[in-house]
């Protein structure tokens, strides 16, 4: 294989490791794809992935100094933390009115607001540019970012942008695919408890914001 190639299959596994963990974006996710709405789930992974491009642009290139400061970093969790309690009032009182897969929900359904829902979340999260210069540090350690020129650092950031949207949008199609499998009573609980860790979720971005503000 290439230098080139495998630089990129690296970048690709990073991405789809680093979106595995649990968070607010693949909660977003879920809930749409469970209530039928699979272009929706996908378009939270296309918004959380496009905020994802957005910090590696800012971690390889360096073009926004400002990201460091502690009082900008705080208020990004502040911020989701917010996002995050709306999200999880909505889906809380979701459970009360629960539909069939089948049946239409234009709340989650809306194009535009699942992008944008997966962008917010993702983007409150300014943590990932540490995320992307790890993945830097592993690629060099490895002799593959040595050197690391303007169309390697593309490279890196085009595979690890791919590999996580790949897997938001493999997850969205595997609840979308079982969805009929769940009991339509069931929805009511499984509502409630994303919107529980939606709720529980938050606070890790409240611990964010006071350590950033405690200790600089």
């Amino acid at each position: 294989m290439s230098h080139a190639l495998l630089l990129f299959l690296l970048a690709y596994a990073l991405g789809f490791a680093a979106a595995i963990p649990v968070g607010g974006s693949q909660i977003e996710l879920a809930k749409r794809a469970i209530g039928g709405h699979l272009g929706a789930a996908c378009l939270v992974a296309v918004g959380s992935a496009s905020s994802d491009l957005v910090y590696g642009v800012v971690a390889l290139f360096g073009i926004a100094p400002f990201m460091e400061r502690p009082a900008v970093l705080a208020g990004f969790d502040v911020a989701g933390a917010a996002l995050l309690w709306i999200l999880a009032v909505v889906t809380l009182r979701a459970r009360h009115h629960v539909h069939a897969p089948s049946e239409t929900r234009p709340k989650l359904s809306g194009g535009g607001g699942a992008f944008l829902t997966g962008f917010m979340l993702a983007f409150s999260n300014p943590p990932m540019i540490l995320t992307w210069l790890l993945g830097v540090a592993l690629a060099k350690r490895l002799g593959l970012a040595s050197p690391f020129p303007v169309g390697s650092r593309a490279l890196f950031i085009g595979g690890g942008v791919l590999g996580l949207g790949s897997y938001l949008s493999i997850l969205a199609v595997v609840l979308y695919r079982i969805k009929h499998f769940i009991p339509v009573a069931a929805f009511g609980k499984v509502y409630l408890w994303l919107g529980i860790a939606l709720w529980v979720l938050s606070f890790y971005f409240i611990y964010g914001a006071v350590q950033y503000l405690l200790t600089h």
